[in-house]
């Protein structure tokens, strides 16, 4: 029953694709899956975890790779998607069974390599822009405002529905404050609030070029409160997740994404770098007395809130030295071949980390291309925010950069799942296919008007 429904979206993508091209299948049913199916719809096969998205991801690659691979230049950010898929396989398949390997390769090449070439060949390539990222934004307004009736009721609607078809492995409702936190079909309230940050950065951007002005779906509305209607949905669910890791990301991503919409944007970049500066100094600081033996035994064992930050704050000294001994290709992945049981330490199974998972995993050289795989992203962006002149054009790249800066900071209290994964790398790929479109009003200068507008003169 489960594989049926998993299988259900790939027999409708090739069914679409008669009929429309690749982008309108992203956009119309790849991202509607990933926002609305739970994460707990998955079939295994071997060491390898199908879900529902894959086979689509696969089509929808294939498609993209075929019809536009001569437009595209290979970049520095490409060699790394596809090295960091490597290392995956090689550090397992250098200490246990090639098989073993292959299970892990096929799962990393499912969860990054194909949603990255996806994004690198069906968004700009196809003029979908505005609509993928409409697509995305109005799915999450979707699972904010059902976040409503999880926040009250604590019951998660996602969860109970893929329960009745019999799935078990479901986490269970999470709580602070007295509260529920919302995780909709993300699996967790910290994944949800990583989504949801994503989502608020893109809708900045369609919100700053009134993208939702003429949208149908929304027709119930008047157009000046369409774009103003998704951004308090989308920030409705972010805030009802109650996770501080994103809501910090989200900040600081915000205070990079706000310089586009500044008129001296040189000067607001340098208020910026200053004021992330100064608020990452801070961060460190009381994060360092937060999670100080002494403050942790002075707040006592109830305190949940300390303990869970702690854990984090712990993971970083104690994983160091098996870090160390891993390696350059790390421990290989200890979910596949022994369950969870090696490799992590008694006490501390889950790795709040990615870049320490990344690296017990991997070892160096897969935590060294990850690190470069967002480095080119964010770089990329940066280099295109000081060269697009087009206002929609540099909106969007810096809204892509505090994306990417939001990501990475995030990640530092969490682990990088699905379907956080995919549209993650999804949002690489974009990064890397970024160009300028030339249609919209200059920022630079104004049109000209009046009676003077075309008059030619020569001196």
């Amino acid at each position: 029953m489960i594989l049926a429904v998993i299988l259900i979206p790939a027999l409708i993508a090739m069914a679409m694709l008669n009929s429309m091209p690749a982008s309108r299948v992203l956009t119309r049913l790849y991202v509607p899956c990933v926002m609305f199916i739970p994460v707990y719809m998955t079939w295994g096969i071997g060491g390898f975890t199908l879900n529902d998205t894959t086979p689509v991801l696969l089509i929808l690659c294939a498609a993209g790779l075929v019809r536009w691979h001569n437009t595209l230049r290979f970049t520095f950010v490409d060699l790394c998607v596809l090295l960091f898929a490597f290392s995956a396989f090689y550090a397992d398949a250098h200490l246990r069974p090639v098989t073993i390997g292959l299970y892990v390769l096929c799962q990393n090449f499912a969860a990054c390599a194909l949603p990255y070439f996806v994004g690198r060949t069906l968004i700009e390539q196809t003029n979908s822009r505005r609509e993928f990222a409409k697509s995305l934004v109005f799915c999450l307004a979707i699972v904010g405002l059902t976040g409503l009736y999880e926040y009250r009721m604590e019951r998660n609607l996602f969860n109970e529905a893929v329960w009745k078809l019999g799935v078990q492995n479901i986490m269970g409702l999470q709580t602070r404050w007295g509260y529920a936190r919302i995780a909709g079909p993300f699996g967790a309230a910290i994944l949800a609030g990583m989504m949801f940050t994503t989502g608020l950065l893109i809708q900045l951007w369609l919100a700053g070029t009134k993208s939702w002005d003429g949208a149908k779906t929304l027709r119930l509305l008047p157009a000046s409160r369409r774009g103003k209607a998704m951004t308090l949905c989308v920030c409705l669910g972010l805030f009802l997740t109650q996770s501080r890791g994103p809501w910090l990301g989200c900040l600081f991503g915000l205070i990079v994404a706000a310089i586009g919409f500044a008129k001296d944007r040189r000067r607001a970049a340098i208020l910026a770098i200053g004021g992330l500066t100064v608020a990452l100094i801070v961060t460190a600081v009381v994060l360092s007395r937060y999670t100080s033996e002494k403050a942790y035994s002075a707040a006592g064992e109830g305190d949940a809130e300390q303990q869970d930050a702690a854990y984090r704050a712990n993971l970083i000294p104690l994983y160091t030295p098996l870090i160390e001994q891993g390696g350059l290709w790390g421990w290989g992945t200890p979910q596949v071949h022994f369950r969870g049981e090696v490799g992590y330490l008694a006490g501390q199974t889950s790795i709040d980390n990615e870049f320490i998972r990344v690296a017990m995993a991997q070892g160096y050289f897969g935590a060294g291309v990850f690190v470069l795989i967002l480095v080119g992203s964010a770089y990329r962006a940066a280099r295109l925010c000081a060269t697009f002149r087009n206002r929609q054009d540099f909106l969007l790249a810096y809204c892509l950069l505090g994306t990417t800066l939001a990501l990475a900071f995030t990640l530092t209290t969490v682990a990088l799942l699905d379907p956080m994964t995919q549209i993650s790398f999804m949002i690489f790929g974009w990064t890397q296919s970024l160009r300028p479109t030339g249609n919209e009003q200059e920022a630079l200068a104004p049109s000209a008007t009046g009676p003077f507008a075309f008059k030619r003169v020569f001196a």
